[in-house]
């Protein structure tokens, strides 16, 4: 999970304000020997309002980051 964190945090760049682990599942319906973890993350610049599209590049950025790792992203 600490690996992800990282990743995530690499990705998501300098507006990145916190994450947070929020929980790992293992079981059905995911194939033996993976695992699903969730986090939540905020976004914010200190000095305005960001712009729906400037959170969704962000995140954008953190997908096909992850995916480009070979992790499998449910969104």
């Amino acid at each position: 999970v600490g690996e992800i964190e990282s990743q995530i945090v690499s990705f998501a760049g300098p507006m990145l304000e916190s994450i947070a682990f929020l929980r790992q599942y293992e079981g059905a319906p995911l194939p033996e020997g993976s695992k699903s973890v969730s986090f939540q993350l905020s976004v914010a610049a200190k000095d305005r309002t960001l712009a729906s599209d400037e959170v969704a590049g962000i995140r954008d950025a953190i997908i096909n980051g992850m995916r480009g790792l070979g992790y499998d992203m449910r969104v």
